[in-house]
């Protein structure tokens, strides 16, 4: 028992240690890179998602002032019609379900959900204003119906009640420049 090589156990017992912190450094390393690498494509798909959007939006906003300069001109020959943007969320749905939140910078999350929180937004107005639009669309010639107007009249309450639409398309014309100035600013982000 005297002459045990502890020296030579130390060593071994110190070259196994290291042996077992490499590979957990190792490892994790690798771990990370795979990690980064699973962010960047889901960064990827938010960026792609967010130009496709910004394109789909400016489109729609020009539609839009069109719509507005024809009620401030010649409202009673305006054909309501919104154009709701058809813009989509599902890279942003997936990045959010797996957890991209704990991996990019705060500031590019928050605008990131700023972005899609307005699109929410405008989403719900787009469609209540659509529902509204149509039924004044269709039933507006016949509010005056029995009632005894002159053709002038007629003009003059299809003036007004398209007039009256105004307020809402510069709203939208306001939210949707908001949309793509967010849009512009995280994409220089990227």
């Amino acid at each position: 028992m005297k002459n045990l090589p502890w020296t030579n156990y130390l060593i071994e017992f110190v070259t196994v240690v290291l042996g077992i912190l490499l590979a957990f450094g190792l490892n994790t390393y690798y771990n990370n890179l795979k990690e980064e690498e699973r962010v960047s494509h889901f960064l990827e798909g938010v960026h792609l998602e967010i130009e496709e959007n910004a394109a789909e939006v400016n489109e729609k906003l020009t539609y839009h002032k069109g719509i507005l300069k024809e009620l401030s001109s010649n409202p009673e020959k305006v054909i309501l019609r919104l154009k709701a943007p058809r813009v989509k969320k599902y890279a942003w749905q997936i990045a959010q379900d797996n957890s991209i939140s704990q991996h990019i910078p705060y500031e590019l999350y928050k605008q990131l959900a700023e972005i899609y929180a307005v699109q929410r937004v405008l989403d719900q107005n787009s469609s209540e204003a659509s529902i509204m639009m149509s039924h004044l669309n269709v039933l507006s010639p016949f509010y005056i119906v029995g009632v005894d107007v002159g053709e002038e009249e007629a003009h003059e309450f299809a003036k007004n009640v398209k007039s009256g639409w105004k307020p809402i398309f510069e709203d939208f014309i306001t939210s949707e420049e908001e949309l793509i100035e967010l849009y512009n600013e995280v994409l220089i982000k990227f």
